[in-house]
This record gives C-alpha cells, structure tokens and sequence, in this order.
C-alpha cells in the first residue's frame, strides 16, 4: 500500500518466489498467484493437513522488485542504489517499509532485485489451513506493507530571451483545484540558471505529499499594459524531482519556456 498511487494500491511493484520457496510452494502443495500491489497463496482444499508436521514452524521468501525507475524518487526510502531491503515476518498484519530495513547483504546483491520480504508459518500465526481440536473455521493470514510517500515543494524556473525579461514583471502563480488555499509562493528571483537562462524563479513554501495524480494545477499570470498573460504549469512528477541542499529538502523542479 502506497499513498502515492492513487487507490493507495502500489502498481510498481513485482514478485517471485526464491527457488527454496518454490520448492516448499511444491511440498506443501500450495498455489502463488500475483496481484496488483502484491501476492496471495492458496491451500489445495481437498488435501488433509490436520497432522502435526503442517504445525512446525518454516518461513517462505519472495524476491520483489520496483519497476518503476523513479521509485526512489517519489518513496522514502534508503538513496543509496545498492542498498536492498529485507522485510523479516514479524507476525504482524501491518508493517511500515522504510529505512530500517535497508541491508548491504551479498546475498542479496542480485541484478534488479529490490529485496526480500518473509513470510513465516507459525501454528499461532499459520500460513497451512491447520485446523485441530475445537478450532473453528481457518482464517487466512493477511499482511500488509506500507510505503511512505515523498512531501516535495513545487520549484518552476520560467525563462525567457534577455530581450523579453521585462515583458514579464509582476507575475504570480494562482492555485486551482486542490492546491487552492494550501501552497504560496514567494515573490519571483530572476536568476541566471547553470545553462545561461535567465529566468523567473518561483518557490513554494509548503511541502506537498507527492501524488500520482493531482485535481488541481497551477497557472502563471500577468496584467500590465501589453495584456494578460496565462500559462498552465506542469504539476510535479517524479521525474522533476531532486533533493536540493540550499532548502534541505526534496523539490519538484520544472523549467517552463516563457
């Protein structure tokens, strides 16, 4: 689960069972299936495991990858790219994916690979469908893992020939849809970007949780005597983000042609 996305169900996110776990899948003759956002097993219901060999306690591993290239960008999680994760079963229904499962195990050095997570089989905890004495009907287990979406601050560079900066004094951003009433922005910088550009520098002064989809957007404006001037700005994407050292702070940078 993902509060990027939006259902809140991860769309970025692969699974396969390691070859140990396809062989125990096998032997205990249960089935894997992957879904949006994750996996299920199902129990074959015809056979008997009422014996005591299905209560000792094993653990199955699944390999997941994110296969969204701009994963990291949008997730809060370890930047460092060789940092895998492994998410150890602790029996709980819900778990929170972050940092502190970030490992540099080689053994999970794998091309791809973004980790491990665990699923343990525990006669308290049961994967099997073991039912003994005066159990009532078997409650699948049920796990969910949750993922922190990044907070970024909206940043657009508007830029222009040197000849037209002036056509472009006194503009300002306007909020619609959702961002109305909850981002501001400081009065513009005009700079000289690291290309040569020089440009209208905007920034926000609210962070937002980033989103794969956003009811609203922002408009650049200005009334002088020449007219009025519209521009729809891009929303933030995870392609415009990047963390920059002068704020401390994740933004989306968007440059917008004038």
């Amino acid at each position: 689960m993902h509060e990027y996305y939006e259902g809140r169900i991860c769309a970025d996110l692969s699974f396969q069972p390691t070859p140990r776990t396809n062989l125990l899948i096998k032997n205990y003759n249960l089935v894997f299936k992957q879904k949006a956002g994750g996996f299920m097993m199902a129990a074959n219901s015809v056979k008997d495991y009422s014996h005591s060999i299905f209560k000792d306690p094993f653990y199955l591993d699944f390999e997941f990858k994110f296969t969204n290239r701009h994963f990291h960008s949008f997730t809060v999680l370890v930047s460092d790219p060789e940092v895998r994760y492994f998410l150890d079963d602790d029996l709980e229904t819900i778990v929170q994916l972050g940092t502190q499962h970030g490992t540099i195990d080689p053994s999970l050095d794998k091309p791809g690979l973004s980790g491990i997570i665990r699923i343990k089989h525990d006669p308290k905890f049961p994967i099997l469908p073991i039912l003994g004495e005066g159990s009532g009907r078997f409650k699948p287990r049920s796990k969910e893992v949750l993922l922190k979406n990044r907070s970024i601050r909206p940043v657009y560079i508007c830029y222009c020939s040197k000849e037209a900066v002036d056509l472009f004094k006194g503009m300002v951003i306007h909020n619609e849809g959702e961002f109305k009433d909850k981002v501001d922005f400081d009065p513009p910088q005009l700079i000289t970007t690291e290309s040569g550009l020089t440009a209208y520098k905007f920034v926000a002064n609210q962070d937002l949780p980033m989103k794969s989809l956003w009811n609203g957007y922002f408009r650049l404006e200005r009334t002088n005597q020449l007219g009025v001037y519209r521009k729809t700005l891009p929303n933030p994407s995870p392609q415009s983000i990047k963390f920059d050292p002068v704020v401390n702070t994740y933004i989306s940078e968007n440059f917008v042609k004038l």
